[in-house]
């Protein structure tokens, strides 16, 4: 599903790298988190999944396409297939609900369909299902503008549902968010994993929402694989090893 083999990224001459020599593979319908502190190289981790980091070194392989070797076209095209959400959400304020989830069909169809809003029945079935799935039917017509924090990223996750995704990606997803709102947000972001058997890839800061919901964590310190195992297996030493 994911391959990591020898990826380095430096994002300028001289500075230490952002990620180091990572290898690693997630298979399919694994829930992973991915934990480290700030400058840990998470955010790169997961950018370079759907290309929108580039590798100085070493290949990144997803649903068995060298990322590094794509053509912007097939790019876009992997892309479509690799949903994705947001720390600070990158919602249209001023769009409703409903128009923001549409967005997340952009990667399959014509550019003019988009730009004149012309969905087919069954992208607005799709829409209102997700919609209903993260508790915001009701909602539909709102403009995001009105929405709390944890709505706004309930439409982020709507949004990148209606992808039909293979992969769901999470760069910080609740970093902006209150505890019992993160909670929520990852057991939806669980419940989807589990009803579509979804390969799941998320960073996070909370320890204890990553032993909680993850099949599998990943901690990266300084851009190296320090952890890679159960959160039933991490030890004390283990979080010792990621985050002094």
């Amino acid at each position: 599903m994911l391959r990591f083999k020898d990826v380095s990224v430096v994002y300028e001459d001289g500075e230490e790298p952002a990620l180091d020599s990572l290898s690693l593979s997630v298979e399919k319908g694994e829930f992973v988190c991915v934990l480290g502190r700030s400058g840990a190289g998470k955010s790169t981790f997961i950018r370079t999944i759907n290309g929108l980091q580039p590798l100085t070194a070493g290949n990144v392989n997803v649903l068995g396409y060298d990322v590094r070797l794509l053509a912007e076209k097939k790019l876009r095209a992997l892309r479509s297939e690799v949903g994705m959400i947001f720390q600070h959400f990158h919602l249209i304020p001023r769009m409703s609900v409903r128009q923001n989830v549409y967005t997340g069909r952009f990667g399959q169809k014509p550019p003019w369909k988009n730009f004149l809003g012309i969905y087919t029945a069954e992208e607005r079935k799709l829409a209102d299902y997700y919609m209903e799935e993260v508790g915001l039917l009701p909602y539909a017509e709102r403009r995001v503008e009105r929405l709390s924090g944890g709505q706004k990223q309930r439409v982020g996750i709507a949004r990148a549902m209606v992808q039909d995704p293979s992969i769901l990606l999470g760069d910080e997803p609740v970093a902006s968010l209150d505890p019992t709102t993160s909670d929520h947000i990852f057991q939806l972001l669980r419940q989807l994993h589990e009803e579509r058997n979804l390969t799941t890839v998320i960073n996070v800061h909370d320890v204890g929402l990553a032993k909680k919901y993850a099949s599998r964590i990943i901690g990266l310190k300084n851009g190296r694989l320090v952890y890679d195992g159960s959160p039933i297996d991490m030890s004390e030493n283990d979080l010792a090893e990621i985050y002094e």
